[in-house]
This record gives structure tokens, sequence and C-alpha cells, in this order.
């Protein structure tokens, strides 16, 4: 493992000076620079470069690499541009590339809702021919000897196309697109992408080609128009038996107005059958803008930059106040520390207590949550950074971290992965917490998910933050529990069980494997336990006597069980399955056997000894949490993938017995 030698910025990479180190995060930092020349800070870039201690691993150099490639090699105005892939003076690789300024199509359509308005037919018909034109440059890539390579980003939404104040759009994040031309792509044990947006096919875990990202383009012409996604429902079983049975009305049928040609052309793009679907982007664009002209409808790219400054000029302008201010800034804001070593540090010194310090802490919520969010072109939540930064280490000069008044506000987390991964990603939630309440919070991950319920039982600490089926145990012992909110992940309030074999396992059935182990993640779990077991009873079989159960102790060691050849089967829930292997848990030797059902998502439980004042407040704080406002992101964590927090349902009402 290579040292960094010290925790100072780097002033020199290539020919780029360092303005910044913006975060660190996933297997890179992030920096804001400019480009060396006859006068300082020419040009605007962000320079990426892998952590020193991953450089030697040559699986991480080829994977930070690759992105870099992929997106290099298209040349196209609607798509980020990479000015260069070098090395610095230490042969460390690094990625330099352009500066986006500006807000997603996502923050551009949240802004018309808080305006009470939608977005004109003409405008999101403007956007969405850019992103066909970009999207249709990544597709037609080839090689040297002209060889397509069958480039599909499969991530397509509208978090990751950018708009400027001229209106104009670039696509982002080419961090987990495939080339289908000499790749590994099948894959098929594994989702990329956001529920919301995939095609029929990436729902069925079919080998894609373009035609998954036109579909991917349908939907984001649909959402911008209606102001509402087309595909929902509770849970992401939901959402994508909604995508895969195309159930879909015309937009012409949801929103008032919008004439039929283009209805009709929004319409072809969502095609279940890829068959009847655009050939090319290119053939979607040009669609488009027939059925314009036949409409009548005009493209103005002014009275589309109009809107764009209309709508987000503030918040454009705010953020180009913001870069200045860091720029000046720049010699004495304080360098992040190396975060991954301080953590492992922190945690060493601190496992027989199990505590997380607030600095820590806060610089390894940093690391999480921005994690994804640099994939290639993370440039343009800069300001988001900036911020976190900035509310973490203060301005240079500024005093230590606030002191709170008061006792500080306990709460024990259930260990649904392992602890590192928990704690690193939700110390984003216990910073916002702390100001919010005026009161240190401290969050402790319990051994078990019985510990967690029992100690918020005993009034060891008021709160807990519990999975579904822990809850429920936990009211059946006391009446004077509360449910406060609970998790909201990638907009939904759900989550679905999962059975998973190794992809070898040749069981068509949970009945081919009768007599087999499986693993559990906790016996008070919903998706790691009651579900599963559920599932083998209506099969006919008995999961007591027809199969030998073992505790794993959490999700994420349920499938390292599973790879290990410890069981057979285990029980878990997509979320972890779909982000295992961003925590180094080969995911693609895994593929599900079986859907077990849906449950809500963890709640935070307030005790007996809670004090009401106290309750009262999170309760608020928590329910009126944005990731986007706080801290400039979509989520918090990219295992967690936390948007926020929801009111308790009903399923979190204790259930009579008899009714279980």
């Amino acid at each position: 493992m290579k040292e960094t030698g010290n925790n100072s910025a780097p002033k020199l990479v290539g020919r780029y000076h360092l303005v910044e180190r913006l975060a660190i995060g996933g297997m890179a930092e992030v920096f804001l620079g400019s480009e060396k020349g006859d006068k300082a800070l020419d040009r605007l870039v962000v320079v990426k470069r892998i952590l020193p201690h991953l450089a030697a691993d040559q699986t991480f150099v080829d994977m930070f690499l690759n992105e870099a490639r992929i997106a290099a090699r298209i040349n196209h105005h609607n798509v980020v541009q990479i000015y260069e892939l070098g090395e610095d003076s230490d042969g460390m690789p690094f990625i330099a590339m352009e500066y986006v300024a500006g807000s997603t199509l996502k923050e551009l359509s949240k802004a018309a809702r808080a305006a009470d308005t939608k977005l004109p037919v003409d405008a999101v018909i403007n956007l969405v021919m850019q992103a066909c034109a970009g999207a249709h440059a990544a597709h037609e890539l080839k090689d040297h000897s002209g060889k397509s390579y069958g480039l599909v980003h499969r991530d397509l939404s509208p978090h990751n196309l950018m708009v400027d104040d001229s209106a104009h759009v670039k696509l982002l994040d080419f961090g987990i697109a495939k080339a289908t031309e000499g790749m590994d792509n099948t894959r098929t044990g594994m989702l990329k992408g956001k529920i919301a947006y995939m095609s029929p096919e990436q729902c069925r875990q079919e080998k894609l080609d373009r035609r998954s990202d036109i579909f991917a383009l349908g939907i984001i012409a649909w959402e911008l128009l209606v102001a509402a996604r087309p595909f929902s429902g509770k849970g992401e079983l939901a959402v994508m038996q909604a995508i895969v049975g195309g159930d879909l009305p015309h937009v012409r049928d949801v929103r008032q107005g919008v004439p039929e040609p283009i209805s009709a052309a929004i319409h072809r793009a969502l095609a279940v059958n890829r068959e009847a679907r655009y050939k090319t982007a290119d053939e979607m664009r040009i669609e488009l803008r027939q059925a314009a002209r036949a409409s009548g409808i005009a493209l103005d790219q002014d009275r589309t930059a109009l809107l764009v400054r209309t709508l987000l000029g503030h918040v454009h302008e705010a953020r180009r106040d913001a870069v200045e201010e860091a720029m000046e800034r720049s010699a004495q804001f304080p360098a992040l520390e190396e975060i991954p070593a301080a953590f492992e540090k922190q945690q060493t010194e601190e496992s027989n207590t199990n505590a997380l310090t607030r600095t820590t802490a806060v610089q390894a919520g940093l690391l999480a949550s921005l994690g994804g969010v640099f994939a290639v072109a993370g440039a343009f939540v800069f300001i988001g950074v900036v911020a976190i930064a900035l509310l973490i280490y203060g301005y240079p000069g500024a005093d230590a971290p606030v002191e709170y008044e008061g006792e500080p506000v306990y709460m024990s987390i259930a260990p649904t992965l392992e602890k590192k991964v928990l704690a690193i990603e939700h110390a984003p939630i216990r910073e916002y917490l702390e100001r919010s309440l005026e009161r240190k919070v401290v969050f402790d991950i319990a051994k078990s998910y019985g510990d967690a319920s029992e100690r918020m039982l005993t009034g060891e600490v008021p709160y807990a933050l519990l999975p579904h089926n822990t809850a429920l145990a936990a009211h059946k012992q006391s009446d004077k529990l509360k449910v406060l909110a609970t998790k909201v992940v990638d907009g939904s309030a759900s989550t679905d069980g999962y059975l998973v074999v190794k992809r070898d396992n040749k069981a068509a059935s949970i009945a081919d494997l009768k007599g087999e182990t499986i693993c559990y993640s906790d016996r008070l779990s919903n998706t790691g336990y009651k579900l599963p077991r559920k599932f083998i009873t209506q099969a006919g079989l008995d999961p007591d006597k027809d199969f030998t159960g073992y505790t794993s102790g959490d999700h994420q060691q349920v499938l390292r069980d599973l790879i290990a050849g410890i069981c057979a089967v285990g029980g878990t829930y997509s979320g972890n399955y779909n982000t295992a292997d961003q925590r180094d848990v080969p995911v693609a030797q895994l593929r599900i056997l079986g859907m077990t059902g849906s449950t809500p998502h963890d709640a935070i439980v307030a005790g007996p000894t809670a004090q009401p004042e106290i309750t009262d407040a999170l309760q608020h704080a928590l329910l009126n949490f944005d990731p986007k406002e706080e801290f400039g992101v979509d989520r918090i964590g990219e295992s967690e993938r936390i948007t926020g927090f929801a009111a308790p349902t009903e399923d979190y009402r204790p259930k009579k017995a008899g009714n279980q």
C-alpha cells in the first residue's frame, strides 16, 4: 500500500493546478482545479485521482480507468468532456474533466413544481432531443477499426442530465455503462441503474442494447411533461412489474394540451417490446422534431434558456458565488483527512464501546454520501460538496466543532449490514439531527436486532432504528412505543425480499433445495428470516424440518456465506443484493431464486423513556429531511440510499394475535 506522506493536497497534477480537494469518495479523491497556463485559473476543471491505498490494486485501477476511457472516446457537445487521462508525478492515474455549471433535469422539474407550473411542451421536447443526441453519440462509439462498441449507458435519468443557463444539455455519469462487444455484459444476477428508469428487459435482467436507453429517454420525456413518474408502486418489485406490464397511458391522456403526434412519439419509445421502439436515439430525436413541427410547435433555444434562467437562475447565481468564494479561500481551506485509514483506526480504538466520535463519523459520512456522486462528472454537485466541507470543518480560522448543551440523544441501530458500513452511511443523518435538535446525537450500532430493541425497551437508550419485524416484536413487549418515521430509499417506502443462491446452483425452485442449509440474517429480520420462512411454507415445505437454519448475523454476511458455501440459499432484501458489489461482495457469483414479498423500510422508534419534547422535535426533523437541501446530494449512502423519511403507515401497527 502506498502512503500519502501528508494530508495536504498536491499543488500540481499533470498540467492542472489543484485549487482544493472537494471529497474523498468510493475509490477516488476529487479536486476542483484549473488548467495551468500563462494566466492563473484559466479554465475550471475537475480532477479525479485514484486513492493512494488503492493504486496498488490493479482491479481498482482498471475500474477507475475504464470509466474514463469510455467517456473520453465520446466527442459530442451533449456529453460531458474528458480533457485528459494521465498519470501524476507519482505514477497515480487521474482524470481531468469538464466542470459543468448548471442543474439536473430533475432539479428543473422540481423547480417547476415549486413554482406551481408545468414545463412547457416545447421546452421538454428541446431538452429531450438534446439528451437523445448525447445518448446516440455514446451508442455510436466505435474503435479505431470502425467496429461498434455497442455502448449502453444503463442509467439514463433526469438525475444525470445537466442543463445550464443556455438550455444546453449534457449527459453525465458513465460509471455503470457497458460495451456489449468484448466485455462481460450478462451478469444477470445484478440490477444496475435506478429502478424507476429501467427498461423491461433490464428488469428481466436480459442482455441489453441501445434500445434500453431509448426506453429510459421515453420515461424522462413522459415524466418532464406530466411532472410525475410513469411507473410507480409499493416497492421495487411493484415498480418493475409495472414497467414489464407496460400499462401506461399516453401523455395526452394525462396532461391536456399535449399534441397527439408528440404523445405518440413518446409512447413509441416506451414500447414493452423493444422491436417496436426506435432503432436509434437519433431516430427518436428526429421523430420528436417532426412531431413538434406537425403540431405547430416552434423549438426555440432562447425561449427554453429563458425558462431555465427563470426557474433556476437564482440557484445558479448562488453556485457561481460559492465557486468564487471557494477559489478565494483555496489557500487556507483545510484539506480533508485520509478518511478510510482514520475510520479504520477509530473503529479499532473504540471496538469495546462501539461509539462514534463526531469528527470521524462526519468525515466518514462524507465519504459514503459522495462516493457515487462523482462517478464521472461529479462537478455538477460541486457546491453541495463545498457546503458539506464547510459545514463539517468551518471556514479557515473557525472555532472547534459546536459543543451542544443538554444531555446527548442516544439511538441504537440494528446491524442490518456490516457495522462499519452502517456507521459511515448514517453519519450525515446524525450530523443533520444534531443541528436540528441542537444536541449531541450518538448512534450506537447494536450487537444484534434483538439487542437494539432490548436496549430501547429497558431504557438504556431512548430511541432505536429497527427493521419492520423487530419493531413489531418490540411493540408486543410494550405499548408505550412510538414509531416516528420510516426510511425512504430511492423514493420508495418499502423493499422486496429475495431468496438468493449461487449462480452455479442448478435449483429451479425452493423445493429443489430440500435438505440444504439456509442462511438467515437475524431471527427478528423480515426479509432475512420471516419472509423466507413464509415463502418456504407456501411452497408446501417446513422451514425447520426440511432445512437447516444458519444465522449469519447481517444481510451482507448472508451473501458472503452463500459464496463461501456455508449455505445453499439465503434470504435478504433487494437493496443489499443490488448494491453488494460496492462493498466488495462478488454478487455476480449469485442469482435470485425467488422473491419472497415486500416489507416497509426500517423505522426510528421512541422507547418508553424518551422525552416527549425531544421525540416531537426528532420526528419533525426526520420528516423534513431532504438530502439535496442539506448536503447537495440526491441520497445518503451508496448502500443505504436514503432519500428521506416518511410518516409510519398501518404496516407498523402491531397486529392482533392470530392475524400474523
